[in-house]
């Protein structure tokens, strides 16, 4: 009996063992040389490998699941930083967050940095609700010290060993630079890429054989096929060009199958969502809700799909005290219009999560709807110093000292907001508005000038404020002179006048008294001519190549200057273009009366202040059934009163349609698929032996040279004139004629223009779509 109770305790023990085994998720470190960061991330995850279920630098940013909104799918780490526009996981709280949207036991995040002539890591650690950062440094050129110490720090935090074997070395010139650059180009969704950079790594002699792993992943995705590494496979069907929404589905129900994580479940809610299988999604978040990140997500989806329980989930948010559910509770609360809930979940979140900037954001915001501009005040003020380079916080800090009255500090924090990011233009009006109330008139309009400058299309709002300020600083004679400044810059020439005659009425500076009279007299003259001043020109495409005479199907552009000689332009223009037939001269040897063959207008806004200005980019599409001989190509400039300027261009045409021209006048570039190298360039028009055999020549030699990709990556077509091809006999037998039919179809295509795209990509889309004609 001893016995048998001893084999039974030396069972549970080892089953204790096993069931401890942490999950570690490393995210790849970031650094001013982006393959370092995954280089030292990699060799961290091969050495910890038997000691963790790792999670490495391809899976984890790519499964960190979106909360579904609205308005789409948002990250939940782009709340995370004081930058919207970018992932902030080098952070406590972004290591935090990405462990509980993976619902891993730990996470570590980190930044490289070289600061002389060393390499420091600040390393991140999340583990449970215990976060730690640590500062890792090795000599420059030993980056594989970074990874020894990272995994030291880890055999400590967690009483674990890895591996005794483990290679530590990186060099990125060898063919382990390749490998990691496959590794860095896979989790960044370029399979292709990644595919080429593993076949260097591969054929290398000191090539290791775990770097096979992700080959054949890469290559069993691409197929649909099933991949020895479900998670892993999971991650990559997300970008995998070749599979559809309901294929990758499919991959992370293998992933679901294969693992007792929620995470899967996740991804499947969000996912059959996006399919519109409602029933589906319902269940998938059911299951997820069972771990806190999971019953995030499902209430925001709940939310967004106005689904029972909703509301009641987003109440239960507030009680769980992780950041990524009070960001959710944030933009659940945003999403439903509650206010109060809002600000409670915002209030909570600075509690748990002190550093997080966005919860301070979002409160005075609120605080500005509802006037409250002290309470404005405070919020950003704890903002900037924790983001002291947002020129966001800083705008909005200066706009609250001023509706508080403090346009001291107002004018600082502007000041600060401007120097961060000159194009901060709305701190640019509040500067001028600060210095308009306290009496510095030219000190305001250069703010204001600086304003628009950065953007010439005036701010309603500053408008409003300085209308605003006719009442709360009625002694200051200045306010009327900025206000008639930006109503003339609007075009609101009447209300301009009037505030103009109260300046003067009150205005006791000889330099805007004058300023202001003239202002008034060139209000109150007839308006200024317009003119087209020089010759202009006419060429083929925006780069106004002048590949005349010019063919059937060419799209001719021309480019003149518009001015006014001593005046201000008008704000807005409209250009007219009319394709005239060039028949015999009149008796004042005027061509071109007979009806137009086609017109074109447009639109164009100038500048404020500006006095001429050069007009391009306005083109005109010859028919491609248009006879050779001379044709008229007239140009009116229409502004407000009746104002009209206009100019005349006589040209030939002659010849056929050409597939290259038409391509290089609409501005669209074929690429080629490894190098983005262009596969023709504008000048080649001018050269006779470039023409659209040449061309055909080019691109049927592209899908010669991509056969083998083709036959990986793509499907079988089923549907069309390719029907029942693969990828690769689709290369392999297309012929001219296909070609012509394909770029037949781009330049079909009207919004088509000013594009740039891989040719074979293209080609194989409009194959696979089943070789449209239009």
């Amino acid at each position: 009996m001893r016995n048998r109770i001893i084999v039974v305790l030396v069972g549970l023990w080892l089953a204790a063992f096993t069931l401890a085994q942490p999950s570690l998720a490393l995210y790849p470190f970031s650094s001013q040389e982006t393959l370092l960061g995954v280089a030292v991330t990699e060799r961290v995850a091969s050495a910890v490998d038997d000691a963790f279920e790792v999670f490495g630098p391809v899976e984890t940013p790519v499964l960190v699941p979106p909360l579904v909104v609205e308005s789409g799918f948002l990250n939940p780490l782009f709340f995370v930083g004081n930058d919207p526009q970018a992932l902030n996981v080098d952070s406590l709280d972004g290591a935090a967050v990405v462990r509980e949207a993976l619902g891993v036991d730990a996470v570590l995040t980190g930044d490289i940095s070289f600061v002389g002539g060393r390499l420091e890591l600040d390393l991140y650690l999340a583990h449970g609700d215990d976060l730690q950062r640590y500062l890792v440094t090795a000599p420059e050129d030993e980056p594989g010290r970074l990874a020894a110490r990272v995994v030291d720090i880890l055999e400590r935090r967690f009483d674990v060993s890895a591996d005794p074997d483990a290679v530590y070395t990186i060099d990125l010139s060898t063919a382990y630079g390749e490998y990691v650059r496959a590794l860095a180009l896979t989790s960044g969704g370029f399979l292709s890429q990644a595919q080429a950079a593993l076949d260097v790594a591969l054929s290398a002699e000191e090539a290791e054989p775990a770097w096979q792993g992700l080959e054949q992943t890469i290559a069993a995705v691409l197929r649909g096929d099933e991949s020895r590494d479900p998670r892993l496979g999971a991650a990559i069907a997300l970008s995998a060009p070749t599979l559809g929404e309901r294929d990758v589905i499919s991959y992370f129900e293998r992933f679901a199958e294969a693992s007792d994580s929620l995470l899967p479940q996740v991804w499947l809610g969000s996912l059959k969502s996006s399919v519109n299988d409602r029933a589906g999604a319902n269940a998938a978040f059911d299951q997820a809700a069972s771990y806190p990140y999971g019953f995030a997500a499902r209430t925001l989806y709940r939310l967004s799909n106005d689904l029972a329980g909703g509301t009641d989930d987003l109440a239960e948010l507030l009680t769980r005290e992780t950041r990524s559910a009070l960001i959710a509770a944030l933009l659940g609360a945003q999403q439903e219009g509650d206010v109060e809930l809002e600000k409670a979940a915002a209030r909570q979140l600075i509690e748990v999560a002190p550093r997080l900037t966005y919860p301070y954001e979002r409160l005075s915001f609120i605080a500005f709807d509802q006037d409250e501009p002290l309470e404005a005040a405070k919020v950003l003020r704890v903002a900037t110093a924790l983001a002291p380079d947002s020129d966001l916080y800083w705008t909005n800090l200066g706009w609250s000292y001023y509706l508080l009255g403090r346009l001291e500090l107002s004018e600082q924090a502007s000041l600060r907001a401007v120097e961060l990011s000159a194009e901060q233009f709305i701190a640019w009006y509040n500067l001028g508005l600060a210095r308009t109330v306290t009496d510095r008139l030219g000190d305001a309009m250069d703010a204001y000038a600086q304003a628009l400058s950065r953007d010439p299309d005036v701010d309603d709002e500053a408008i409003i404020d300085l209308e605003n300020a006719l009442d709360l600083y009625p002694d200051q004679a200045g306010v009327h002179y900025a206000l008639a400044r930006l109503y003339e810059a609007e075009g609101r020439d009447d209300d301009a006048e009037t505030q103009y005659e109260l300046y003067l009425e009150r205005g006791d500076r000889d330099t805007f008294v004058r300023e202001a009279n003239q202002r008034l007299e060139a209000l109150r003259a007839p308006p200024p001519p317009i003119e087209i001043v020089a010759t202009g020109r006419l060429g083929l495409g925006p780069e106004l190549v002048a590949a005349t005479p010019f063919r059937p199907g060419d799209r001719i552009f021309t480019a003149f200057e518009l001015s006014t000689p001593g005046f201000e332009l008008p704000r807005d223009v409209v250009v007219g273009l009319s394709l005239l037939p060039g028949d015999a001269p009149t008796e004042t040897g005027e061509t071109g009366t007979g009806d137009a063959i086609r017109t074109l207008t447009e639109e164009v806004n100038i500048p404020s202040d500006a006095v001429a200005l050069t007009i391009d980019g306005v083109g005109i599409d010859l028919p491609n059934d248009l006879a050779a001989g001379s044709y008229v190509l007239d140009v009116r400039v229409s502004a407000d009163e009746d104002r009209e300027a206009t100019q005349r261009y006589t040209f030939e045409v002659a010849g056929e349609p050409s597939l290259l021209r038409q391509l290089v006048s609409r501005d669209i570039s074929l690429r080629d698929l490894e190098t983005g190298a262009p596969l023709y360039r504008p000048r080649d028009v001018l050269e006779e032996s470039v023409d659209d055999a040449a061309l055909v020549d080019t691109l049927l030699g592209e899908l010669r040279n991509n056969v083998d990709t083709a036959a990986e990556v793509l499907p079988t077509i089923d549907e069309g004139r390719f029907e029942g091809l693969g990828g690769g006999e689709l290369f392999a037998q297309s012929d001219a004629e296909d070609i012509r039919d394909f770029l037949d179809y781009i330049l079909g295509q009207g919004e088509t223009s000013n594009a740039t795209f891989s040719f074979v990509d293209a080609y194989a889309q409009w194959a696979v779509d089943g070789a449209p004609a239009e």
